[in-house]
C-alpha cells in the first residue's frame, strides 16, 4: 500500500469515527493537574489501550500527581535506537467543566476541555499504533511512548523520564497542537518562571512610617531591574504576571511578591537572565529579597537534526497530498526538555483546532485522517 492509499484508507468514516471515540473516551476522563485520583483513572485506560497495541507498559507513580507511563512497542529493527513519542494526560480544566460544557460536535469541530491540548494528540499516537497492528505492519524501530501526568505544571515528576528517553532516541515525536496553519513546530521558546519575594517591616503608615521597611517598595524597585533584562532583539521577553502584597492602605507592608515569566529563544540567554535575577539585592539593608525559580524549560532550537526530521515528515505529508509547513512558538512543551540533550524533536504534530486552555477548546474533524496517517507513517519509516 502506497502512502496515498494509506491516507485514503485512513480517510474512511469508520477510521475517523474510531479515533473520535478514543478522543472522547480520554476527554470524558477529566484530568486537572494535581488531581491524583483522576489522573490515575485515565492512566489505567491509556495503559489498557497501549497494551492492546502490543506494548509492554511500565508504571512510574508520582505521588500527589498521578502516574507516568512508558510503553514499548517492538519494531522491525529492535537493535536500533528507538523512536520516542510523548504526550501528556493532564489539563488545566477543573473537574466539573464537562458538566458545564459537555463534549459537542458542531460545524466540523468537536469541542471539549483538553481535547486540543492534548488528548487528541495522545489518542492519535495510540490509534496509529493500533492501526499498524491491525494491518499487520510494524514500526521500523522500537517505539517508546511516554505518557506524562504533569506537563501543564512544569513536568517535575516526569522530567528525568523525558531526559532518559531523549538521550537514546533516534527521533522524538510530540503531537502537541500544531501551528495555526497546520504546520509542525521546529522551534519553541524556553520558559522560566520565578517568584520574587520582598520582606520588610510593617508599621502604621501615618504614625510609625519612619519605623517601617516597605516590602512593596523593594519589590517595585526589583521588578524595574527585572523588566530591563528583556532583549527583544534576541527573543527574550519578560512579563510580571502576578503581584500581591500588603494588608491595608494605611499599613506599610511587610511582605510582597510577584511571579515573573521569562521566555527565551536562545539557550545562553537563560544563563544571563538567571544570573541577574539571583543577584538581585534589596536597596534597604533592613529588607530582604528572595528569588525562587519555580519552572524551567529550555528552548527547542531549530538544529540541523530537527530540520532533517522535519524534511522527512514533509516528504511523507507531500505523499499524502499535504504541504506541511513549519514554524516556531513562544510556548513550551516536553519537547523542549527532550531537545535540551540534543534529541531531534518534531513538535506540533497534533490535530488542527484552537482555544487551548479556553472555553472554546476544539479540534477540526477533517484534519484527523491526515494526522493519523502521518503519525503512522512516521512510526513506520523513521
Amino acid at each position: 500500500m502506497t502512502e496515498l492509499e494509506t491516507c485514503l484508507a485512513m480517510s474512511e468514516t469508520d477510521a475517523t469515527d474510531r479515533l473520535l471515540r478514543r478522543i472522547r473516551d480520554y476527554v470524558e476522563h477529566e484530568t486537572p493537574s494535581g488531581d491524583e485520583a483522576a489522573l490515575l483513572r485515565l492512566a489505567a485506560l491509556v495503559e489498557e489501550d497501549l497494551t492492546g497495541c502490543g506494548a509492554t507498559v511500565q508504571r512510574f507513580d508520582a505521588p500527589g500527581l498521578g502516574r507516568n507511563l512508558l510503553a514499548t512497542i517492538p519494531g522491525e529493527r529492535a537493535d536500533d535506537s528507538p523512536v520516542v513519542a510523548m504526550a501528556h494526560m493532564d489539563t488545566v480544566h477543573p473537574v466539573g467543566t464537562l458538566a458545564e460544557r459537555p463534549i459537542r460536535r458542531e460545524d466540523g469541530r468537536v469541542y471539549g476541555p483538553g481535547i486540543y491540548d492534548m488528548k487528541s494528540g495522545l489518542a492519535t499516537i495510540v490509534e496509529a499504533l493500533a492501526w499498524l497492528r491491525e494491518q499487520g505492519r510494524r514500526p521500523r524501530r522500537n517505539v517508546h511512548v511516554l505518557v506524562t501526568c504533569d506537563e501543564e505544571i512544569g513536568s517535575h515528576s516526569s522530567h528525568d523520564l523525558i531526559i532518559g528517553q531523549a538521550r537514546n532516541a533516534a527521533a522524538v515525536l510530540v503531537p502537541e497542537p500544531c501551528m495555526p496553519d497546520g504546520g509542525v513546530k521546529t522551534a519553541r521558546k524556553g520558559v522560566a518562571t520565578y517568584r520574587v519575594s520582598a520582606h520588610g517591616q510593617a508599621a502604621h503608615a501615618g504614625i510609625d512610617g519612619h519605623l517601617a521597611v516597605s516590602a512593596t517598595a523593594e519589590l517595585v524597585h526589583a521588578l524595574c531591574a527585572v523588566l530591563d533584562l528583556a532583549r527583544h532583539d534576541r527573543g527574550t521577553t519578560i512579563n510580571v504576571g502576578l503581584m500581591n502584597g500588603g494588608t491595608a492602605s494605611n499599613v506599610v507592608p511587610a511582605h510582597a511578591e510577584a511571579v515573573v515569566d521569562v521566555r527565551l529563544a536562545e539557550p545562553d540567554e537563560g544563563a544571563r537572565v538567571h544570573g541577574a535575577l539571583v543577584a538581585l539585592r534589596a536597596r534597604n539593608p533592613k529588607a530582604r529579597l528572595v528569588i525562587e525559580q519555580t519552572e524551567s524549560r529550555p528552548p527547542l532550537v531549530r538544529t540541523d537534526e530537527v530540520v532533517a526530521l522535519y524534511h522527512h515528515a514533509r516528504d511523507l505529508a507531500a505523499a499524502l497530498g499535504v504541504d506541511l509547513a513549519e514554524g516556531g512558538t513562544g510556548g513550551g512543551s516536553d519537547g523542549s526538555i527532550a531537545a535540551s540533550v540534543g534529541a531531534a524533536v518534531l513538535d506540533g504534530l497534533g490535530v488542527q483546532g484552537g482555544g487551548a486552555h479556553a472555553i472554546d477548546e476544539h479540534i477540526v474533524v477533517a484534519d484527523l485522517p491526515f494526522r493519523l496517517a502521518l503519525m503512522a507513517r512516521l512510526l513506520e519509516t523513521l
